[in-house]
């Protein structure tokens, strides 16, 4: 990969972090500007990018079942194993949730399709596409069950079954990420068309996910300097997770893709979706349950920066 090309994705993304930083120097700009623009993406802007990425996908070309088991497995192995550094750092039960999903979940919609077709050609835009969707909805559900039940446990003890189910399908299937994603799959899968004015209005909104949550991460990254100085345990489950990150995740995807013989080009693309640093939107989420979210930020900014390095090595050896 071409130094150029992967300094083009990450440097507006450091750039946008950097102008959120400075703006938290402004009164007006502070926690509670940052508080809006993470409900501004977490409940509209993100939920429509990935409904119009989803629901414009070209499903005709057919998906091979071995790649979409292997990009399950990729991240529920990456999900474990930054639970088991948030355990081995003694971080608490409901901040292991978060440690995993941070651990698992990379930059698929903001930096991974635009990088992949990029890298590997236009003809890779539906398996981008889809390996996102994928992705995005199994972590996102993942959280929110562990979270659901974590916190059902602390409130009330021992729900009933009736109560725990309820509130878990509340959860789930009211999130504006899986609701988005559902309809996506529907339009896409019955080949719904969008009407002109209709896509370009939802993908405009789209367009405001990843500007205003990379702004909102930087107005918050002046606090979450704290959580690197705050005692080994939690520089080392910050640490930790960057390296399952950056490291195991994309290790893990190469030795996949070449064990169950994932055919190309599904295989580059499972690389490059595992190998990618973490969004924004993994602060979004952590945030709206206020657990792990100022650290959060830290692995943002440490797994960009570390990408630089890790990115093109981890295509070289898979490409």
């Amino acid at each position: 990969m071409a130094f150029g090309t992967l300094l083009g994705q990450i440097g507006p993304v450091f750039a946008v972090i950097l102008l959120g930083a400075l703006l938290s120097r402004f009164d007006r700009f502070g926690e509670s500007a940052a508080a809006t623009l993470n409900d501004l993406v977490y409940y509209l802007a993100l939920p429509a990018l990935i409904f119009h990425s989803t629901a414009t996908s070209d499903l005709s070309a057919g998906i091979p079942l071995v790649a979409l088991l292997v990009a399950v497995g990729v991240l529920l192995v990456a999900y474990g194993l930054g639970a088991l550094v948030a355990f081995l750092a003694r971080i608490g039960g409901r901040e292991a949730n978060a440690v995993g999903l941070v651990a698992g979940w990379g930059n698929v919609g903001y930096m991974g399709i635009p990088l992949t077709t990029a890298v590997l050609g236009p003809a890779t835009a539906l398996a981008a596409s889809l390996v996102s969707t994928l992705h995005t909805a199994l972590a996102v559900s993942i959280f929110l069950v562990v979270a659901t039940l974590v916190d059902h446990d602390r409130t009330d003890g021992h729900p009933t079954r009736g109560t725990l189910a309820i509130t878990l399908a509340r959860r789930v299937l009211g999130n504006p990420v899986v609701v988005a994603i559902v309809l996506g799959v529907v339009v896409a899968v019955f080949r719904v068309p969008l009407p002109g004015p209709v896509s370009s209005t939802v993908g405009l909104v789209g367009d405001m996910a990843a500007p205003g949550g990379l702004l909102a991460l930087g107005i918050l990254l002046r606090g979450a300097l704290p959580a690197l100085r705050a005692g080994r345990a939690r520089f080392a489950g910050i640490v930790g997770c960057a390296l399952v990150k950056l490291v195991v995740m994309p290790t893990l995807a190469i030795g996949a893709v070449r064990l169950f013989a994932v055919p190309a080009p599904w295989a580059a693309v499972l690389v490059v979706m595992s190998a990618l640093p973490d969004a924004a939107t993994v602060f979004v989420l952590t945030a709206q349950y206020r657990t792990w979210y100022r650290e959060s930020t830290a692995v943002v900014v440490l797994t960009t920066v570390g990408s630089v390095v890790t990115l093109p090595l981890v295509l070289s050896l898979a490409l």
